[in-house]
């Protein structure tokens, strides 16, 4: 998972993406399947992310949270 940066251009279609929608998201995000990913087990701690949505094509991608 890529670091979180302000500037990232879309993965897909490479619009500059200053103001993509983002959202605090928890678990695992597919971005092949381009929706969350399931995970449930005794003991497990789903991590956080940011998944970044492209304004003009509508892709996704997570990025990680900035660390506190």
């Amino acid at each position: 998972m890529k670091d979180f940066d302000l500037n990232t251009s879309c993965i897909k279609c490479g619009y500059c993406n200053d103001y993509a929608d983002i959202q605090y998201k928890l678990g695992i995000f597919s971005e092949e399947l381009q929706e969350g990913v399931a995970i449930t087990g005794i003991g497990y701690k789903p991590d956080d992310y940011l998944l970044r949505t492209c304004r003009r094509c509508g892709y996704m991608w997570a990025e990680r949270c900035l660390p506190c």
